[in-house]
């Protein structure tokens, strides 16, 4: 079905910028099969310890930063499949708007994760980077698009739900198995893809008005929510601070 579906160019952007991200690093000097810690960290990749304390925009670039070929190819064939699906469904709007907020809420439930690990499991924090927090944002909305379709499309356009429900059950037992997979992030990005794709299911039938002011208030109700969530996790990280300068003048010396 998706051969079917011609008008996924926003899609076509998205991989565009993460591939061209991947490919600036590659030019600058960074392993493409395996980059280092410092790199990923001089490049944006979300870490508690600077996140908390002055890089809060680690939460976004994070997002198209990618710990190798293999970790941007199988995140780049996943954005197509789910992507040209759910722009196709959801409107070119809707669904920028849904993947970056699952991206960004998922970093952000990668940051809390990290923080009580370190605080009460006494863990190291861990470095976070790729866009399968946003993607499974889009996972969480089909699987929503599958349960409740759109009452305007041909029963050819619609998803079944039970694949989308196996397909995403051997992500998470991939996810839970396999060491070094942010399943904080996934379960970020597929809650928040999720409830973005119930209001936009539950305000179908209203009028174009309505419709358009309740799902803007709920993006705005969730960047509220977002926002206070973050101010409260720099309080409890306010300790990190003295981490920081460390971090900064190791970088500093990579440089």
């Amino acid at each position: 079905m998706i051969s079917t579906l011609k008008i996924w160019k926003l899609t076509g952007v998205l991989l565009l910028i993460n591939v061209t991200v991947f490919v600036i690093e590659a030019l600058s000097g960074v392993s493409i099969l395996s980059p280092t810690v410092q790199d990923l960290l001089i490049w944006g990749a979300n870490y508690a310890p600077l996140t908390l304390t002055g890089d809060a925009w680690r939460l976004f670039t994070s997002m198209f930063l990618h710990v190798g070929i293999i970790h941007l190819a199988v995140n780049c064939w996943a954005l197509y499949i789910w992507g040209v699906y759910a722009e196709f469904y959801y409107g070119r709007r809707y669904y920028l708007a849904l993947y970056l907020s699952a991206g960004l809420m998922g970093s952000l439930f990668s940051v809390i994760h990290n923080l009580i690990n370190a605080t009460y499991n006494h863990s190291s924090f861990i470095i976070s980077a790729g866009a399968s927090g946003a993607i499974m944002g889009l996972g969480g909305a089909l699987i929503v698009a599958a349960w409740r379709p759109r009452t305007d499309l041909h029963p050819e356009q619609t998803l079944k739900l039970k694949p989308l429900l196996v397909i995403m059950a051997i992500n998470f037992a991939l996810g839970f198995s396999i060491p070094g997979i942010d399943n904080a992030a996934h379960i970020g990005g597929i809650i928040t893809g999720a409830l973005l794709a119930l209001v936009f299911s539950l305000t179908e039938k209203s009028s174009d008005a309505k419709r358009k002011t309740l799902r803007i208030i709920t993006f705005i109700l969730l960047a509220l929510a977002g926002v206070f969530l973050f101010q409260q996790l720099k309080i409890l990280g306010a300790e990190l601070q003295p981490y920081r300068e460390d971090i900064l003048s190791q970088l500093a010396n990579h440089r």
